[in-house]
């Protein structure tokens, strides 16, 4: 679904990277010492910092005035009160932001060059071991896998294991644990949306086909969906997914197992991609989705995401008269879950000579206070915010106080809590946002996907382009 990738495109352009360097300002315009070596190459600093008493963290650097530099590409809402908030309590400390300031086409959204010179620019700064603390990143388009496997970015996991005052527990471990690349967590989610399955429940009832969609893998996905169109209900399943798109949905799924950013290592000339290539082609060819764009009543499935408990209950009522939330597939030989992608995410500079104080912050972006914050997009990480969230919604919802925008009010049954919940617990599958592998991914699927190359040859080629991209 073209949707969900316009989606996460969309937040690279309001929360992400940008590298900086060179003399910093306080809030008096006054220079302030880097905190950041200049001449060091990443990795050469004690990678997660030093555990001081009562296993709180420690700065390298021992100066009583600290400046937190956070690369982002536009400092947002969120950003802006976690900076007046922190400062506020901790008055020796600055949070310094440095914006990339790209020219738009006039509707916010940066054009190629603008992209291209935004990725150069944040890559070369990070990976000469030079840029900010922190950087507020959402991935899309970023290497990660070249700034870990150049060492570039703290193992985060080595900071909680060591900070007694942190407690994981607090917060979904599943979603924490679930974001790990290459065994690390390098980049941190402070919020987290769903992907799931929206499907036609009279529709599907009245066919009596059963689904299983706590262990259904696409190919059951293909057996459902032709049952259903023989019994006469709707003829595709899924629609407004090229095959390329398609191939990258189940791409991001199964990331981890064909690309190891920390060892620079690829695994596409393997069957676990080759499979993957001829499952999606079998998907079309059998008319189980369609590339064109359909009206919802003539498909089973709409593939979305959920951004919030209300979110959730307004897409129930929005596509299908009486909808029921589905996990999405999984592939073959893949543990089933649900979808689930980072918000508003966060990694450290391994050369900050100040990882106790970026930690710090990075912590207070998790409290209760700042996961507290409305109208922010995203589930929050603490899952006693979640859970207030969705007891007060059921709350409103008694006195018929939310409005579904359309004259209506949302109805919430115990049965929709539940489900809500099931469906946090049981995220597992991280979504890699669009990145230049699966931009090469694209490019090479389509002479497949077209007839004119094997599975066989597409993944040599891909192989080849990603093993010499990542490497570069």
């Amino acid at each position: 679904m073209k949707k969900w990738i316009g989606i996460l495109m969309s937040l690279v352009f309001v929360v992400s990277l940008t590298a900086c360097s060179g003399s910093r300002m306080d809030s008096s315009n006054k220079p302030v010492s880097s905190s950041i070596g200049n001449t060091e190459t990443p990795g050469t600093t004690s990678s997660s910092g030093s555990t001081g008493k009562d296993g709180f963290i420690e700065d390298e650097s021992k100066d009583s005035k600290k400046t937190i530099v956070v690369s982002i590409l536009s400092t947002t809402d969120f950003y802006k009160q976690a900076k007046q908030k922190y400062e506020a309590t901790h008055p020796n400390t600055t949070i310094q932001f440095k914006e990339f300031s790209p020219a738009t086409n006039g509707s916010g959204v940066m054009n190629p060059a603008e992209v291209e010179k935004y990725i150069k620019q944040s890559t070369t700064e990070i990976l000469s071991g030079k840029g900010a603390d922190l950087f507020a990143i959402a991935t899309v388009d970023l290497p990660i896998e070249k700034y870990i496997g150049k060492k570039a970015f703290v193992n985060l996991d080595e900071l909680i294991k060591k900070d007694k005052s942190f407690d994981p527990n607090l917060y979904y471990r599943n979603i924490l644990d679930n974001s790990k690349i290459s065994s690390g967590l390098y980049v941190l989610p402070t919020k987290f949306y769903l992907q799931m399955l929206f499907g036609d429940t009279n529709a599907i009832q009245k066919s009596g086909v059963a689904i299983d969609d706590k262990n259904w893998t696409w190919s059951q996905f293909a057996d459902v969906g032709k049952q259903l169109a023989a019994k006469g209900v709707h003829a595709y399943s899924l629609d407004m997914l090229e095959p390329e798109e398609m191939l990258n949905s189940l791409v991001s799924d199964n990331y981890a197992q064909l690309v190891d950013g920390a060892s620079r290592k690829v695994n596409f000339d393997s069957a676990v991609f080759t499979d993957l290539l001829k499952h999606v082609k079998s998907l079309y060819d059998e008319k189980i989705i369609s590339a064109k764009p359909l009206p919802t009543k003539d498909t089973n499935f709409r593939l979305s995401e959920i951004y919030s408990p209300k979110d959730y209950l307004a897409r129930l009522a929005l596509y299908y008269k009486n909808g029921t939330v589905y996990q999405k597939p999984h592939a073959a030989g893949q543990k089933s879950g649900v979808a689930f992608g980072g918000l508003q995410t966060i990694a450290m500079n391994s050369n900050s000579t100040i990882k106790g104080t970026a930690w710090d912050f990075m912590k207070f972006l998790l409290s209760e206070e700042m996961q507290s914050i409305p109208q922010q997009d995203g589930f929050s990480m603490m899952k006693s915010v979640t859970e207030k969230m969705m007891t007060d919604l059921a709350n409103d919802a008694k006195k018929g106080t939310i409005d579904t925008g359309k004259g209506g009010v949302l109805q919430v049954s115990d049965k929709d809590l539940q489900s809500m919940k099931t469906m946090i617990s049981d995220a597992s599958l991280a979504i890699t946002p669009m990145n230049k592998v699966q931009t090469i991914i694209a490019e090479e699927a389509k002479a497949y996907f077209t007839g004119q190359k094997s599975a066989d040859d597409v993944a040599k080629l891909i192989q080849n382009r990603v093993t010499i991209y990542i490497n570069e």
